[in-house]
């Protein structure tokens, strides 16, 4: 008993450090401000497959909290707190329900939920540039066709992060970790 929790302890600091370090990165490399909190948030689907979601879950509250705290890079952390750090542990209770269309709904409205709260938190909160710069030909529509690409790209994330599950399961453990 006492192996396989200070397994899953080992597991959450090494996971929480690699997550951190990612975060780290984004002050040298800020071009990667959505990439970064995105491989981050994929870790916890390590923590889940390894461990359980509840272990998940404490590590990315871990994270998020450490990350707010000491990272370079606020809008990356945020991203992370805000939708990427979870959706992971989201996902996996999500494709479990018998309903793929209310799974859809779900995920659909807690992400467009994430981006108006992370859209608010910057323009009012840390009163920031404004997110619409650069996009004045559009007009009134800039958010709705904001929103419209967020979506697309989200669709493509939740089937990348899907994907990325099966080989980690089917490949990476079997092959590299040796593990059933």
């Amino acid at each position: 008993m006492n192996n396989k929790l200070a397994y899953k302890i080992a597991l959450g600091g090494v996971i929480s450090a690699l997550c951190l370090m990612f975060m780290f990165c984004s002050g040298l490399f800020p071009m990667f401000d959505y990439a970064i909190p995105t491989f981050a948030g994929f870790l916890m689907v390590i923590m889940i497959v390894e461990t359980s979601p509840a272990w998940a879950f404490t590590t990315y509250v871990s994270v998020s909290f450490l990350a707010v705290l000491i990272t370079p890079n606020l809008q990356c952390s945020l991203l992370f707190v805000i939708f990427m750090g979870y959706y992971p542990i989201l996902k996996y209770f999500l494709d479990k329900l018998p309903s793929r269309i209310l799974a859809t709904v779900i995920k659909f409205a807690v992400f467009n939920g994430a981006v108006l709260a992370f859209y608010y938190l910057f323009q009012f909160v840390f009163m920031t540039e404004d997110m619409f710069e650069g996009m004045e030909k559009f007009g009134k529509y800039a958010g709705i066709i904001l929103l419209a690409g967020a979506n697309f790209f989200f669709i493509i994330y939740d089937w990348l992060v899907g994907q990325l599950t099966v080989l980690y399961v089917t490949w990476f453990r079997k092959k590299i970790l040796r593990r059933k």
